[in-house]
C-alpha cells in the first residue's frame, strides 16, 4: 500500500468558472479542515434539492434562493480603497453658481475662458456645459503631512470637438481669469473640498517656485458677464456673503455604477400608447425573487487554474433558472394559492429524473416539480360550463374574490353585459350553497372595474317587478367608473311584500359567490362578437355618421373595404368621406388610423370641419396654403386690392378695400392661418376684418383719420396691436393701441405725439410669452426685421449706429432684448460688415435665413454657423424696390415640403420665387404691370410667422375645438379655442386607435390613444351647450370649408390636401360622450381575441418538465449577438453632445458586454 495524506499537496482544490462569461463569479466561502486542506465551498451547493449524474455530467437543482446569493459580477472598472470605502475616481458634472451654469468659450482656442451662462441657455444642452472632475492620489512618505498616506488632487477637463482641454492655474500670478489648455501639466492639478454637492477648489502652491502663491476659484462679475476667476486668498473668505463666490454646485453621477449584485426581480408592466410597448409598473416590483436553478458541469472538464497558483484546478460550469413563475401550461401570473409562499411562486422543483446515480442514465433529463393549480381556458364569445374538482386545497370553500380568476385575460366593465361574469347552479344538489332570498333576484357575479385598473367581483341583483333580465344585465353600475371607492352595497326600503316597486331596479354588492368542490358553474368571457352587438345598438341610436358618403375627388361614390364589420377607407389622395350632423351639445368620435412612416408629417386636417370655428383633427398645423399680397387696382391706380394666390402662384380670389364706394389704400395686412379671420389696415387707419370666405364682417374705427406715425401692425391669436412712433409717450408708457378679439374691447392710446424717432423703429410682438416691443432698423428692411426661434428668442435687424442717420449699416442680432442693443451673438458669417440686411426669418428647425444686399440669401444654423449662401444675380432688382422673404410649408403629392418665398419688386411689377433648402429655384413667376403695395406693416404673407407664434408643429396629432355661444349681450359672439397635442412620432407605424370625447355641457375635451387617456382639457361648462359644432358638415380625409366644399376647390388645386398613404377604419361620430369601457370596447374590437386563463386550486400535484435539448450558449438563442441601445426622452438637441455621450456610453458598455455579444449601435433619439 501507498497511503496518501489528505492535504493540499495531494488533493487539488477545484474552482468553478462560468464557461462563457468570465465576469460572472460564483459566490463561495473557504472551508478549512484540521488536517490542512482548504477548499472553496459554493453557495449553490448548499442544501440542494437534488443532485444526479448522467453521462459524466453532474446536475444540481438548487434550493429556492435569490440569484444574488449564488453569483455576482466581477466589477469591470477601477476603484480606489480609501478609509475602507471604494471610491470612483472621476465623475462628469455641471458647475453652477446662483442659477448660472459654467460654459467654456472656444471662440479662441489659444485662450479658452469660462463664462457663467443663464439657465435658459443651459436648456439648449451642448457639451461646453459639462466638465469631468478626476481624482489623482499620490502616495507620500511623510504621514505627519497627511495621516492617510495620500495627497489628493483633482483635474478639471472638458472634451470638445474630439479634443480634451484642462483647466490650468496661473502659476505664480494671482487675480486672473481662468483658462483651459490642451496640455496637462503640474499646473492642471488642484486642491479641493467637496461637501455633499458643494465644491470648492484652489490652485496648487508650488514650493519650488521663486514666489509661490495660491489662488481660489471664484465667480467674478465684470460688466455684464460673470467669469470663473482666480482670486488671491484674503479677508474676503471670512465673510459668508463674499466667501460664497468660491463654492459651486455640482452633480456627482457616474456612467457605470459599481453594482456587484445581479438583480432578479419579479415585475409587472402596464400598457403604453404603443400596442407592443409596455411601461414598468414600479409599484409592483418584487426585488430578489427566489428561484430554483439547474447547475450542470462535466466531471472531467478541468483545466489548470490561475498563473499564481497552478495547484488549483478549474472546472467550467453553467446554469439557468427554472420556471418557478409559470403555471402548469406556462402562463405567468401570481396564481399561487398557498399563503406561506409568494404569489409568484407557482412551481417548486424537487427532483432530477436522469437515472439512479449511474454513469449512463436516461436519454432525456426530466425535472419534477410540485404545483397546486390547474389551468382552465375560457374562450371569448362563449359560455363555458365547468365543474370544480373534488379537492380545491388549500381551500374548502373559495370566495370568488380570492380565486385569482381575473389574473390573466379578464375583461372588466361597468355592467354585467360587457364584462366577464360567472353563473352558479342554484339547485339543491351536490351540497350546493347559495342565497335564496326571494325579494332581490340574483343575476350573476361580474367583474366590475374602473379606468385606474382596479377590479372587483360583485353580485348583481335586480327587482323583477320593474326590470327584466336583459335590462338588469346591461344597466351600468351605480358607482362611478372613475371612483376610487366603488362597489358600495345598496339597499332599498321594503314594504311588507318585498321591494317598493319603482324605487330600485338593480344594485350590486361585493360578491359572495363561492367555488365549492364538485359543483357546476358557467363562465362567460367577453369577445369581439359582444362588441359587434354593442356597436349595432350604438350605430342605430347614437352614430350620426352612419350615413357617411364616400366619394372620390370628382364626387363619384366609392365602396370602402370592410375590416370586420367596420368600414376601412383607403386614403390615396383622391378618396374622402363626408357627412352632416345637426346634433347640439356633446359628441365623441372613434377611428383607427394607419400610417407607414410616423417620423414624417403625412396630412394637414385629417377629420373635421374646422374653419374659423368647429372641430378638427390635424397631423400638422404648420401648413401655409396661400399667399396674400396688397396690389394696385388698375382701374383706380390705388393699392387697394388683396390678391389671393395658392402656392403655385395662381390667383384664385381678389378683394378690393373700399369705404363709401371709394378705394382705400392698404397699409398693412395682419394674417392668421387660412382658417381664421383677416385684418387689413387701411390708409385711413381703419382696420377692416374679413372672415375666411373673404367677406367683410366688421371694422375697427378707433384710429380713424389719426395723423400719427404707425411703426407696426401686429395680429396675435387673441389680440391686435397698432404701435405708434415714438414707441414711448411723454409719460414713458408704451404707445400702442390694443383690440381684444374675444370681446371687442380696446385698450391704450389711439394716437401718439407728433414727433417721430428716426434711426430706429419699433416692432410690437404678441406671442405665448405675452406682449413685448423690440427696436429694429427702420430703413433697410421691408417688413422682415424680426423673427423668433422655437424658444421664442428674437432675431432682429439692427443698426450699427442708430443715432447716425448717415450710417445705414446694419446687422442681425440673435437673442436681443426688447429696445436694447448689445454686441454679443451677432450674426456675421455670410453677411459682410458692409452688407445691408433686408430681412431675417427663422424656420421651424431654427435655421436663420437672411436676405441681404437685395439679391443674396444666406442660411445659418442656430449657432450662427454659415450653411450656404447664394446670389440671385439673374433676377436682381433695383435697390430702391422691395425684397421680402417668407416661408412656405406645404404638401406636394403627399410629401411635406418647406420652401423659401422670395418676393422682389420691380418698377413695373414683381416676381415670386420658391427656393428649397439648397437655395435652388423650384418655381418662379413674374407678375407684369401689377404694382406691389408696401409690405413694411405686413409681418407675413403666408401666415408662417403667425403659426410660429402660436406653436404650430410639424408632426403631431392635434385636436382643435372652437365652439361659439348661441347668444351674447355684446353682439360679438365670442369663440374659445381648446387644443390637445399628442406627439405622433412616438407611435409605431401601422394602425393606432384614437377616441375623442367632447362635452359642451360639462366643459371638457379628452383624447384617448390606444386605449389610454392622454389628456383632458377643460373649459367653462354650459357656455357652448347650444352650439351645433359640426353643423357645417364634416370631412374625413380632406379639408373642408364652411360651404361644404373642399379647400382644394377653394384654392383651384384639385386633390390638394387630400390625405395620402393612410387608411382609416372604424370611424364613428356619436351624439354623446362615451365612458372608459365603451372606449375600450372600440379599441379591443380590432385586437385579436384573447382567452382567459384561470389557474384554479386542486391541491399539490407533481409534474415533470423534460429537457429535450440543451444548447451551448455560443449557439445564439437569438437572430444576432449584436445589440442596440436606444435612449429616449433626453431632450438633448445638440448633436455634438449627443455624439460625445454615445462614445462615452460605448466605452462603458464594453466593460459589461458578454463575451459572445457585440455592441451594434447606441442611439439617442
Amino acid at each position: 500500500m501507498n497511503p496518501k495524506v489528505i492535504d493540499a499537496e495531494h488533493i487539488v482544490p477545484t474552482k468553478y468558472s462560468h464557461i462563457h462569461d468570465s465576469k460572472l463569479l460564483f459566490r463561495s466561502y473557504k472551508e478549512n479542515f484540521d488536517f490542512g486542506l482548504t477548499v472553496d465551498q459554493y453557495y449553490f451547493n448548499q442544501s440542494p434539492r437534488d443532485k444526479k449524474t448522467n453521462y459524466n455530467t453532474q446536475y444540481t437543482i438548487t434550493n429556492l434562493q435569490p440569484l444574488s446569493t449564488i453569483v455576482e459580477l466581477d466589477i469591470p472598472f477601477k476603484e480606489e480603497l480609501r478609509g475602507g470605502v471604494n471610491h470612483i475616481r472621476s465623475f462628469t458634472t455641471t458647475i453652477q453658481h446662483g442659477g448660472k451654469y459654467l460654459r467654456n468659450d472656444y471662440s479662441d482656442t489659444s485662450a479658452i475662458s469660462s463664462i457663467f451662462d443663464s439657465s435658459s441657455n443651459f436648456d439648449n444642452l451642448d457639451e461646453r456645459f459639462f466638465f469631468t472632475v478626476t481624482l489623482t492620489s499620490t502616495l507620500i512618505e511623510d504621514k505627519a503631512v497627511n495621516p492617510t498616506g495620500y495627497e489628493h488632487r483633482i483635474t478639471i477637463s472638458q472634451d470638445y470637438n474630439d479634443s480634451t482641454y484642462y483647466l490650468k492655474s496661473p502659476g505664480t500670478s494671482q487675480n486672473a481669469v481662468t483658462q483651459f489648455s490642451s496640455t496637462v501639466s503640474q499646473l492642471s492639478t488642484f486642491a479641493f473640498q467637496i461637501e455633499n454637492n458643494k465644491f470648492s477648489f484652489f490652485s496648487q502652491i508650488n514650493p519650488d517656485a521663486a514666489n509661490p502663491k495660491a489662488n481660489v476659484a471664484v465667480l467674478s462679475t465684470i460688466g455684464d458677464f460673470s467669469y470663473l476667476w482666480w482670486k488671491e486668498p484674503g479677508a474676503w473668505q471670512s465673510t459668508s456673503s463674499t466667501a460664497s463666490a468660491s463654492w459651486f454646485d455640482i452633480t456627482r453621477h457616474v456612467l457605470t455604477k459599481n453594482y456587484k449584485t445581479l438583480p432578479n426581480s419579479y415585475v409587472k408592466y402596464t400598457s403604453s400608447f404603443n400596442t407592443d410597448t409596455v411601461d414598468l409598473n414600479t409599484s409592483t416590483i418584487t426585488e430578489q425573487v427566489s428561484n430554483n436553478y439547474l447547475f450542470f458541469t462535466n466531471n472531467y472538464n478541468f483545466y489548470d487554474g490561475e498563473a499564481a497558483n497552478e495547484n488549483i484546478k478549474t472546472n467550467h460550469i453553467d446554469f439557468f433558472p427554472l420556471k418557478n413563475q409559470a403555471t402548469l401550461h406556462e402562463y405567468y401570473a401570481e396564481n399561487n394559492h398557498f399563503n406561506s409562499e409568494p404569489g409568484y411562486l407557482n412551481r417548486i422543483y424537487d427532483k432530477i429524473n436522469a437515472g439512479t446515480h449511474q454513469q449512463r442514465g436516461t436519454d432525456k433529463i426530466g425535472l419534477s416539480y410540485n404545483i397546486g393549480t390547474y389551468d382552465i381556458v375560457f374562450k371569448p364569445n362563449k359560455l363555458t360550463y365547468f365543474t370544480t374538482p373534488n379537492s380545491i386545497a388549500p381551500y374548502t370553500v373559495l370566495n370568488i374574490a380570492d380565486s385569482k380568476i381575473e389574473t390573466i385575460g379578464s375583461v372588466p366593465g361597468d355592467n354585467p353585459l360587457m364584462s366577464d361574469k360567472v353563473f352558479k347552479r342554484r339547485a339543491n344538489i351536490k351540497s350546493n350553497s347559495f342565497s335564496d332570498d326571494t325579494d332581490p333576484t340574483y343575476l350573476c357575479s361580474w367583474l366590475s372595474g374602473n379606468e385606474s385598473g382596479d377590479t372587483k367581483w360583485v353580485d348583481r341583483y335586480y327587482n323583477p317587478k320593474i326590470s327584466t333580465f336583459a335590462t338588469a344585465l346591461s344597466t351600468a353600475s351605480v358607482s362611478s367608473v372613475s371612483s376610487t371607492s366603488h362597489f358600495k352595497v345598496l339597499s332599498a326600503v321594503k314594504e311588507a311584500g318585498g321591494f317598493v316597486a319603482g324605487i330600485t331596479e338593480t344594485f350590486d354588492v361585493s360578491s359572495s359567490l363561492t367555488f365549492e368542490p364538485n359543483n357546476d358553474y358557467m363562465f362567460y368571457h367577453v369577445g369581439s362578437k359582444d362588441y359587434e352587438n354593442l356597436f349595432d345598438v350604438y350605430n342605430t341610436k347614437y352614430n350620426t355618421a352612419s350615413a357617411i358618403e364616400y366619394t372620390n375627388h370628382k364626387g363619384v361614390p366609392i365602396i370602402p373595404r370592410k375590416s370586420k364589420k367596420d368600414d376601412e377607407l383607403i386614403l390615396n389622395g383622391g378618396n374622402y368621406g363626408k357627412f352632416k350632423s345637426d346634433e347640439v351639445g356633446d359628441f365623441s368620435t372613434n377611428f383607427w388610423l394607419h400610417t407607414k412612416d410616423n417620423s414624417q408629417p403625412f396630412a394637414y386636417q385629417l377629420i373635421g370641419n374646422y374653419f374659423e370655428e368647429g372641430f378638427g383633427i390635424f397631423n400638422t398645423d404648420l401648413v401655409t396654403p396661400n399667399i396674400i399680397l396688397p396690389v394696385e387696382n388698375k382701374s383706380t391706380k390705388v393699392i387697394s386690392k388683396l390678391m389671393f394666390l395658392n402656392n403655385q402662384f395662381e390667383v384664385y380670389d381678389e378683394v378690393t378695400l373700399r369705404e363709401d364706394g371709394v378705394d382705400v389704400a392698404i397699409k398693412g395686412i395682419g394674417r392668421k392661418d387660412i382658417f381664421s379671420e383677416l385684418y387689413v389696415l387701411g390708409a385711413n387707419n381703419i382696420i377692416y376684418i374679413y372672415n375666411s370666405n373673404n367677406n367683410l364682417i366688421s371694422k375697427i374705427e378707433n384710429l380713424k383719420d389719426t395723423s400719427s406715425t404707425i411703426d407696426d401692425f401686429e395680429v396675435g391669436e387673441n389680440k391686435l396691436h397698432v404701435l405708434f412712433n415714438p414707441v414711448k409717450d411723454t409719460q414713458g408708457q408704451n404707445a400702442y393701441f390694443t383690440y381684444r378679439m374675444t370681446d371687442g374691447k380696446t385698450f391704450g392710446p389711439t394716437s401718439s405725439d407728433a414727433a417721430t424717432v428716426r434711426g430706429e423703429k419699433g416692432r410690437v410682438i404678441e406671442n405665448r410669452n405675452g406682449t413685448a416691443i423690440y427696436s429694429v432698423d427702420p430703413d433697410n428692411g421691408y417688413g422682415n426685421e424680426i423673427s423668433f426661434d422655437s424658444n421664442l428668442e428674437a432675431h432682429t435687424v439692427r443698426r450699427f449706429s442708430p443715432n447716425s442717420l448717415s450710417d445705414t449699416r446694419n446687422y442681425v442680432q440673435q437673442g436681443s432684448s426688447p429696445l436694447t442693443y448689445t454686441d454679443t451673438k451677432r450674426v456675421v458669417a455670410g453677411v459682410g460688415v458692409e452688407s445691408k440686411v433686408n430681412g431675417v426669418i427663422v424656420d421651424d428647425q431654427d435655421d436663420i435665413i437672411i436676405v441681404h444686399d437685395n439679391n443674396v440669401i444666406s442660411i445659418l444654423d442656430k449657432n450662427r454657423v454659415l450653411k450656404r449662401t447664394r446670389e440671385f444675380c439673374q433676377i436682381d432688382n433695383e435697390t430702391f424696390e422691395q425684397t421680402y422673404i417668407d416661408l412656405i410649408y406645404d404638401f406636394e403629392s403627399g410629401v411635406y415640403k418647406k420652401y423659401i418665398l422670395l418676393i422682389q419688386e420691380y418698377a413695373n411689377g414683381f416676381r415670386l420665387t420658391k427656393l428649397n433648402d439648397d437655395l435652388n429655384i423650384i418655381d418662379s413667376k413674374r407678375f407684369y404691370d401689377i404694382n406691389l403695395g408696401d409690405l413694411n406693416l405686413t409681418k407675413t404673407v403666408t401666415s408662417y410667422s403667425y403659426l410660429r407664434k402660436i406653436g404650430a408643429k410639424r408632426n403631431q396629432l392635434k385636436v382643435i375645438l372652437k365652439p361659439k355661444k348661441k347668444y351674447h349681450s355684446s353682439g360679438l359672439i365670442p369663440k374659445e379655442k381648446i387644443e390637445i397635442e399628442f406627439d405622433y412620432t412616438q407611435l409605431n407605424n401601422g394602425y393606432n386607435h384614437f377616441f375623442i370625447n367632447v362635452s359642451l355641457r360639462k366643459g371638457f375635451m379628452e383624447l384617448f390613444v390606444n386605449g389610454r387617456r392622454f389628456k383632458k382639457q377643460t373649459f367653462k361648462a354650459g357656455d357652448y351647450s347650444l352650439d351645433n359644432i359640426l353643423g357645417t358638415g364634416c370631412y374625413v380625409g380632406a379639408v373642408s370649408t364652411p360651404f361644404y366644399l373642399t379647400l382644394a376647390n377653394r384654392l383651384l388645386q384639385p386633390r390638394k390636401y387630400f390625405v395620402r398613404n393612410c387608411k382609416i377604419k372604424g370611424f364613428k361620430l356619436y351624439n354623446k360622450i362615451m365612458n372608459y369601457f365603451d372606449i375600450m370596447a372600440h379599441y379591443n374590437y380590432h385586437l385579436p381575441n384573447k382567452n382567459l386563463i384561470w389557474s384554479y386550486p386542486i391541491g399539490q400535484r407533481t409534474y415533470v418538465d423534460t429537457i429535450d435539448k440543451l444548447m451551448k450558449f455560443s449557439f445564439p438563442e437569438k437572430l444576432s449577438n449584436k445589440y442596440k441601445v436606444e435612449i429616449e426622452n433626453t431632450n438633448i438637441t445638440d448633436q455634438i453632445l449627443r455624439d460625445k455621450l454615445v462614445r462615452r456610453i460605448k466605452n462603458e458598455l464594453v466593460k459589461i458586454t458578454p463575451y459572445f455579444d457585440e455592441i451594434e449601435d447606441v442611439v439617442i433619439s
